[in-house]
């Protein structure tokens, strides 16, 4: 279907189902549990991880439907989901898309209602959003499941603060992947013309305090350990014991017990965490190294992560 089509028939749902939404939004009470949010550099794993997540465990969540019909997520989430099924995973995204109208999504043009993708922000910013409007969106997400609300989105690495000013006692998740790695996929995700497009200074995906350079291998380094340090440095800021790290290869090598342990951790903090046991867990996933560069890359790659990593610990 061409883009013109797709776009007047999206006009068309909003406008119809604007009064629904505005109805839901107007009779949210506060959000029962704490949300969930998902942290990470692009290419490091979290796609992976959000659909395990939300297959293995009772959670609410963007669906791809909710997500195409942006400004009326509640409604079409009341009314459209008792005629989807539920998602079956395949464990298989393209740069972060998971096929399925149920599956998992980001929610990247919810969150482009209220909030820009782009620099680093703290709790000063709340004050110019529609802070109700967030809030009950989300509460309304977990209301409709009866279930905690989780959310995976890159560009959350650099609002910690901001999501903890309008989520008191929200949860974070960070998966974590070998840097060399991450940074490699990175590079060619952008060589390739795949994910988002580029901004006017080149920056690809989520920008990290450190974001900058001069190449797209520079700043794919800056952007790798630049988020970690955002993390690391904004979750001590609002209190350590709310992050939990995961490693990719972790959840690769056994992904029922990197689950057990995130599950512990979140019923630590009285998220409940209900096992669906509708999909098996799957004994593990092939861990792919990502393929080197060019001899030329890969040395000024080496340079440049442990330059980078290097400022990250000054």
């Amino acid at each position: 279907m061409k883009t013109a089509a797709k776009s007047a028939i999206r006009a068309t749902v909003h406008a119809a189902l604007a009064p629904v939404e505005a109805r839901l939004l107007a009779h949210q009470p506060q959000a029962k549990w704490p949300h969930i949010f998902i942290l990470g550099a692009p290419r490091s794993g979290t796609s992976l991880f959000y659909e395990l997540m939300v297959t293995q465990f009772r959670l609410a969540y963007f669906t791809n439907l909710a997500h195409r019909f942006y400004k009326t997520p509640l409604a079409v989430t009341k009314l459209g989901t008792p005629f989807m099924a539920r998602h079956k995973p395949a464990y298989h995204s393209d740069y972060g898309h998971i096929s399925g109208w149920a599956a998992p999504n980001e929610g990247g043009w919810i969150w482009q209602r209220w909030l820009e993708d782009g620099p680093w922000a703290d709790e000063s910013s709340v004050e110019k959003l529609p802070a109700d409007e967030i809030r009950s969106t989300l509460a309304g997400m977990s209301r409709l499941s009866a279930a905690p609300f989780i959310n995976k989105n890159v560009m959350h690495s650099n609002r910690v603060r901001l999501l903890n000013a309008l989520f008191p006692g929200c949860l974070f998740l960070e998966v974590r992947r070998d840097a060399a790695d991450t940074a490699r996929s990175i590079i060619r995700a952008q060589r390739r013309n795949k994910g988002p497009q580029p901004d006017q200074q080149e920056w690809w995906s989520v920008r990290p305090s450190n974001a900058g350079g001069n190449t797209d291998i520079e700043r794919a380094c800056r952007q790798v350990s630049g988020v970690e340090q955002d993390i690391e440095r904004d979750c001590a800021h609002i209190g350590a014991d709310r992050h939990l790290r995961v490693d990719y290869a972790d959840i690769c090598a056994d992904p029922k017990t990197a689950l057990s342990k995130v599950a512990r951790f979140l019923e630590g903090h009285i998220v409940p965490m209900q096992h669906l046991n509708q999909f098996p867990v799957p004994q593990r996933f092939e861990l792919h190294p990502s393929k080197p560069l060019s001899h030329e890359d890969e040395a000024a790659l080496g340079d440049l992560l442990a330059d980078t990593a290097a400022e990250v610990s000054i």
